[in-house]
């Protein structure tokens, strides 16, 4: 049952028209990325409605804030701005940032990028995102227009929370590019006609016309959202609604988290137990590089370690996005049923025109083809070497079925002066649904550079599985003359495990030496059985 519509509902503020081109530019001084996107602009598209009149998409840029920004709020002067209420505001504004790479400090500026007006208005709204900064010195870029000392606390949370989520870039989640709502149209006009005073216009602009989805950033839709509006199922043609959410939803807070997630100094590695410590979909980190480049180099991930629920499909992938000149964000995730407790990867970048490294990306779902248990795919080199390079496999992603031991390998074969075979293959009877994986180039024989792979098959046979094993790997004779290399990476390329367990494995090393490093591949647990894995290294005396 969805409870009754309370007095008034947030409308949407559009970006005056004088205001738009000002707009655009504040977005992406403020924020690199909200230009970074194709047709990333305010400028808005058209589109018929059903009653014939032409509306525009609502159109805003990717405007969200600098991320670790510190954003000021000043509560302007109001008689309606008690003191219970600005309380209420602290309280519930500051929701969205223990999920966010984000701080709110309350000011009296007439600057502040967030002031709020409180007024009997019955209209509640906010500018969205980088919206708020072109609003004039001393006007309210947020008004709450029903709130008293005698508003229910649920209200209090609930209309707080919500406007907050727009001063930070979240839109209405019914008006998300993928919310697929089946709106009975007429209902609808009548209803908000009936309720709210609304024109067919107003129910237009509020309630059917989709964010655009080249310049919105935007997730899967989400019916506990607190950016939903509530709805009665006589609204759709199929029955569903919604109630009146009040506070944070799992998907707010991961969309959140990956809108403006934690930064961290360049390490070449990222566990999802870095930012959650519960099973969850996503994780996401910004890697901040140690240099700035001229131009956003490539970046290959690779997966270092899982713990995955053997009940339903073992999924999970490990990638890159947002990768600019100072900066990219490595993703961890899961996806339908999948229980992922935990996983950790590393990552490697070289630009494109780099002239020792080359990289790329490979998945078994480019050919569009039916997997089977061998896939090999062609790369060739975009610069022929001289002699047949050294190319290292990383495995970032998989989906597998949990019926039977997953088996699964990512190698390199057939290298040549202008390219390779990249071979994706399970075994036995393993449910392989899809897989993806980076690989990495690099000259044989250079000095500074060396890259290969190891087994836990090099200690013992498969069929004499240990929970722990450990082994060392010596580095090419004379491959590090000056001393020891300054990073050694690793990453998983082959598992074979059985799937009476969780999917837990492991890997890692030690400092390395100027010849060689130690290394351990693991499982653990009492049910989980690892027969053998294999891993990937590149060991570097100079970073790219």
């Amino acid at each position: 049952m969805v409870p009754e519509l309370p007095p008034k509902l947030c409308t949407q503020m559009p970006v005056p028209d004088g205001l738009r081109q000002l707009t655009e530019t504040l977005a992406v001084n403020e924020n690199h990325l909200n230009g970074s996107h194709p047709g990333a602009t305010l400028t808005p598209n058209a589109t018929v409605t059903e009653d014939g009149e032409v509306y525009p998409h609502l159109a805003i840029p990717i405007g969200t804030m600098a991320n670790g920004r510190t954003l000021r709020v000043k509560i302007l002067n109001s008689t309606f701005a008690t003191p219970k209420i600005r309380s209420k505001i602290r309280q519930y504004s500051s929701v969205w940032c223990q999920y966010a790479n984000l701080r709110l400090v309350f000011v009296d500026d007439n600057d502040a990028e967030i002031r709020v007006n409180v007024d009997n208005s019955g209209q509640s709204w906010s500018r969205v995102g980088v919206t708020c900064l072109s609003v004039a010195p001393g006007q309210p870029t947020m008004t709450l227009g029903w709130l008293t000392d005698r508003t229910p606390e649920t209200e209090f949370e609930r209309v707080i929370t919500h406007e907050f989520g727009h001063a930070l870039g979240c839109i209405h989640e019914h008006q998300s590019p993928d919310s697929g709502i089946p709106w009975n149209r007429e209902k609808v006009y009548k209803y908000y006609r009936d309720s709210q005073g609304w024109t067919n216009h107003m129910v237009d602009v509020n309630m059917f016309q989709l964010y655009d989805r080249s310049t919105t950033q935007f997730s899967e839709f989400d019916p506990k959202s607190i950016m939903l509006y509530a709805f009665p199922a006589q609204l759709t043609t199929d029955g569903s609604s919604t109630p009146w959410n009040s506070k944070l939803s799992e998907a707010d807070k991961a969309f959140i988290n990956e809108t403006y997630p934690e930064e961290k100094a360049e390490t070449r590695s990222f566990s999802t137990a870095e930012v959650r410590l519960k099973p969850g979909k996503a994780a996401v980190q910004r890697q901040v590089f140690a240099q700035q480049y001229g131009v956003a180099p490539e970046v290959a991930v690779g997966l270092t370690s899982l713990d995955i629920s053997e009940h339903t499909n073992v999924r999970v992938t490990a990638y890159a996005d947002k990768v600019n000149t100072r900066s990219a964000d490595i993703h961890i995730n899961t996806w339908g049923d999948t229980t992922l407790y935990s996983a950790a990867a590393t990552w490697f970048k070289a630009l494109e025109s780099d002239p020792i490294f080359q990289l790329g990306q490979v998945s078994t779902q480019d050919s569009g083809n039916a997997i089977t248990q061998h896939t090999a795919i062609p790369i060739s080199f975009d610069r022929t070497y001289s002699s047949p390079p050294g190319v290292i496999v990383w495995l970032n992603g998989f989906e597998m079925g949990p019926n039977h031991n997953w088996r699964l390998s990512v190698t390199a074969s057939n290298i040549t002066s202008h390219g390779f075979t990249l071979n994706i293959d399970s075994a036995g009877d393993t449910d392989l649904i899809s897989a993806s994986a980076a690989w990495i180039s690099f000259p044989q024989n250079r000095g500074g550079t060396a890259g290969g792979s190891f087994s836990t098959l090099d200690i013992h046979s498969w069929d004499q599985p240990e929970a722990v094993t450990k082994g060392k790997l010596k580095f090419p004779t004379g491959t590090f003359r000056n001393g020891p290399p300054s990073m050694v990476l690793v990453a998983l390329n082959t598992f074979d495990m059985s799937n009476a367990g969780p999917l837990r494995l492991k890997v890692t090393q030690s400092p390395p030496t100027a010849d060689e490093f130690d290394w351990r591949i693991e499982t653990w647990g009492d049910k989980s059985t690892l027969f053998s894995a294999s891993a990937s290294y590149l060991a570097l005396q100079y970073e790219p």
